[in-house]
């Protein structure tokens, strides 16, 4: 039997910059580990339930500031498997130009 898979809508690349993530009024900050024009997992140890809405606000490698509502679609206060403590969100608002910006810096070759 073979395991299960993972398909995802857009493609992903490993993307270390700080997040700061609201939620019920109180702001984090926190590390992403991996950015798509879909959305950012983001490394924490008190991640936001899953289905919360948060307010992110990160920064591109070329200095680009983004601030997007996004709703969180995984989350998960302990290690499994390959994946940190953390949370997963899928953006909700984000604007053209971002998610351009999103898809340069996931298509790129380096870093």
């Amino acid at each position: 039997m073979e395991p299960p898979t993972i398909k995802r809508r857009y493609l992903r690349k490993d993307v270390v910059t700080p997040v700061a993530y609201t939620y019920n009024s109180e702001t984090r900050t926190c590390l992403t580990t991996t950015l798509g024009e879909g959305g950012l997992y983001a490394q924490t140890l008190l991640p936001p339930p899953l289905g919360a809405q948060v307010i992110l606000e990160f920064e591109l490698p070329d200095g680009h500031k983004i601030k997007v509502t996004g709703e969180v679609r995984h989350s998960l206060e302990n290690t499994y498997g390959s994946l940190p403590a953390g949370f997963g969100a899928q953006f909700l608002d984000l604007s053209e130009a971002d998610r351009e910006r999103i898809v340069s810096v996931v298509d790129t070759e380096e870093g």
